[in-house]
């Protein structure tokens, strides 16, 4: 309320010219539901050279997709953004009498040949400094360092971590085999982390980040592996004759939920953390994949296809009052429940290609959010709820791609030329 308030006093109270005024009322017609925020030029002691542009660059796009700020270019405003050292109060004043709510501010500097960021966020009608952090580490870790401090911004204004620092898991090609790897969630720093030449599919991260379970054809069945992140250990967790496929973990990371194939016919199964206490959840002849857990873990929503074609159920986490979901379409499936529980995202065929769509719990407000001319599949939120991962052929071959939670800001994650499916966005 504070930062809303001081724009609101700006307006009223401050003189400003007509050429100003129409700014102010651009960015409060334009993104009235976000915070009008102005980022200083990178101070750079350091002088390596893309380092600078890079911090700005990664700084920029981070605040972006917060969704929560709007970018003012305040050099428009007749402001002058560089700086040598700590801005000055009364240039932040005068981004506030413009109806600036914030000011981010950051420097690059060395310490015993050691790389070294600096960041300010300034309340631009107290220019009070609300956030201050110093981050160390060397060129490879700047773009991580941009992403912490961007994080740490998100928490002032929500009280929530932010996603800046999070990560997507994906399945990929390139190294010529299936494999798991791993990219910041801007698309940055690809890691391999998988390398023993079988078919990977479904990479679900543990509520800690610390593992991953997947299928994998290793042993030329689909059993479900578990990878330790910080050791490299990996182990068999479910490896029954037949599937052993699509694992999620529980919000609490105590139980797997998969689809085994063991009795027959594919159903819902979920394990402890440890690999015991296997229990059976659903009993119907139909094909029952893809669990995916409520934020609450008391339920599960699944795809079925026991009423003659695939369609999004609801099942409690005890295997009791098995519901539909889907009603609208003739081909639902993949869904993923949204960190606040409000929505679940699918895939739906429609006009014969699939589409991003969600759906809130209890069956109202089907709504499609991707449309185009080629199929967009694997749908994965983030977690904060913002936006939604998903894999798709826009450009040819399989890539990830990264959108607001409406729909909007499409966002292309991999373009090294290989097939990329499957994403899986960390905690």
């Amino acid at each position: 309320m504070k930062v809303f308030l001081g724009i609101l006093i700006a307006i009223l109270y401050f003189p400003i010219n007509v050429h100003a005024q129409d700014v102010n009322l651009g960015v409060i017609r334009a993104e009235a539901q976000k915070i009008p925020i102005a980022a200083f030029d990178i101070s750079d002691n350091v002088k390596i050279k893309g380092l600078k542009e890079t911090v700005r660059d990664v700084l920029n796009a981070d605040l972006k997709r917060t969704q929560l700020f709007y970018l003012v270019d305040v050099e428009k405003l007749g402001i002058d953004t560089r700086v040598n050292s700590e801005p000055q109060k009364e240039t932040i004043k005068r981004m506030g009498a413009f109806g600036v709510s914030a000011a981010v501010w950051a420097r690059l500097s060395l310490k015993d040949k050691e790389l070294v960021l600096e960041g300010n966020l300034y309340d631009s009608v107290s220019t009070d400094i609300v956030v201050s952090k110093r981050y160390f580490g060397n060129e490879n870790l700047i773009r991580s360092m941009v992403h912490r401090f961007v994080d740490e911004i998100v928490f002032r204004y929500t009280g929530s971590k932010g996603i800046a620092g999070t990560r997507i898991a994906f399945i990929s090609d390139r190294s010529g085999d299936k494999e798991i790897y791993i990219i910041d969630y801007d698309g940055n720093n690809p890691k391999k982390i998988t390398g023993d030449r079988a078919i990977k599919l479904s990479p679900a991260w543990s509520p800690d980040g610390r593992w991953l379970a997947y299928t994998s054809y290793k042993d030329g069945n689909p059993d479900i592996y578990v990878v330790d992140l910080e050791t490299s250990n990996r182990w068999k967790m479910v490896g029954f004759p037949g599937l052993n496929i699509s694992p999620a973990w529980s919000p609490d990371g105590q139980l797997l939920a998969f689809t085994l194939s063991k009795d027959g016919n594919s159903e819902i199964y979920t394990v402890k953390r440890d690999g015991s206490d296997l229990k059976r959840l659903t009993y119907d002849p139909a094909t029952d994949v893809s669990p995916t857990w409520s934020p609450n873990g008391r339920e599960i929503a699944f795809n079925s296809d026991r009423g003659g074609t695939p369609q999004l159920y609801i099942v409690n986490a005890d295997g009791t009052n098995v519901r539909r979901l889907t009603f609208w379409g003739s081909y639902n499936t993949s869904p993923t429940w949204s960190p606040k529980g409000d929505k679940i995202a699918f895939v739906s065929r429609i006009d014969g290609k699939f589409r991003i769509c969600i759906i809130n719990p209890d069956g109202s407000f089907f709504q499609q959010l991707t449309d185009g001319s080629t199929n967009d599949e694997s749908p994965r939120w983030s977690p904060d709820g913002r936006h939604i991962v998903f894999s798709s052929r826009r450009h040819g071959k399989s890539d990830i791609y990264m959108m607001n939670a409406d729909g909007g800001e499409v966002e292309r994650l991999t373009s090294d030329g290989s097939n990329n499916i499957n994403p899986s966005w960390s905690p």
